[in-house]
């Protein structure tokens, strides 16, 4: 396993791979509707999207945050900061978080706040 497309290959096969396991287990073991896998799918693309909103964001307000400290103390701070997969991994939870949240209120009947 040297090359780049021979790593392509053993990702897809092991992620189609468990990715064909677990909908077998989902709908055979379990008894979960085949039907709903569309509806998870939507779900799972609005999740991706949010989670790249909180990214691109908060890698924007990083950058203008780093650019605002060169400009005020007068030094050079690099961009570089940025390039750290934490960023990618807490606005990965951050969108999650959201999107989940999102979903729960619309799953719920809306209540009146007023009194």
């Amino acid at each position: 396993m040297n090359t780049p497309t021979e790593m392509t290959l053993l990702i897809v096969g092991i992620v189609g791979a468990t990715s064909l396991t677990s909908y077998v287990v989902g709908s055979r073991s379990l008894g979960l509707p085949t039907t709903d896998l569309s509806a998870a799918l939507k779900k799972m693309l609005d999740c991706i999207g949010t989670i790249l909103i909180f990214t691109v964001l908060n890698l924007a307000i990083g950058a203008a945050a780093i650019l605002g400290a060169r400009f005020l103390i007068g030094r050079f701070v690099s961009l570089y900061f940025l390039n750290d997969e934490t960023w990618v991994v807490l606005s990965a939870l951050q969108g999650l978080t959201w999107a989940l949240w999102r979903q729960a209120g619309r799953s719920r009947p809306s209540i009146s706040r007023r009194t």
